[in-house]
């Protein structure tokens, strides 16, 4: 199953629309985050299944702040990551991530992109497709999971 992965669109749909051409034909987008609203317009738009979170710019948005699912025999983790304090570490999060049995990890809220595997669970941030925190690098990343396994690509537009 290819997976497109997009977290901070913040409302600017222009970069996340170019993602999506870039990413090619994916069966699942997840959003990490901050502007959930946009993920579920661009999955309308495009007929795409899409999983998202809120982050803690999507005010009096309704939707979960977590999502656990299982794709081909691995746990995938969702979240925005701002309430585990990722801007400063990840321990946190890896505390949850162990205790859900997660495999993989997607989170947003840094603006920067970042893959590091720990303890044997992936901890993926696709970036920001809008702001990055680095001026220019506007992210997103592309997870491709199997029964045999997993590989995952981090992109700039």
């Amino acid at each position: 199953m290819r997976i497109g992965i997009l977290s901070d669109s913040h409302g600017k749909l222009e970069k996340a629309e170019k993602a999506l051409q870039e990413m090619g034909n994916i069966e699942l987008l997840l959003h990490a985050g901050d502007y959930r609203k946009d993920a579920l317009m661009l999955g309308s738009a495009h007929g795409i299944e899409v999983k998202s979170v809120i982050g803690n710019c999507d005010r009096f948005a309704l939707g979960p702040a977590e999502e656990l699912m299982e794709i081909n025999s691995y746990k995938i983790y969702l979240t925005h990551g701002h309430l585990f304090g990722v801007k400063y570490s990840l321990d946190r999060l890896k505390k949850q991530a162990e205790r859900l049995g997660a495999d993989i990890v997607i989170y947003g809220h840094t603006h920067v992109s970042h893959q590091e595997k720990m303890n044997g669970i992936l901890f993926l941030n696709p970036g920001s497709i809008t702001w990055p925190l680095i001026p220019g690098r506007h992210s997103y990343a592309v997870l491709e999971v199997d029964p045999s396994g997993y590989s995952c690509e981090i992109c700039e537009l």
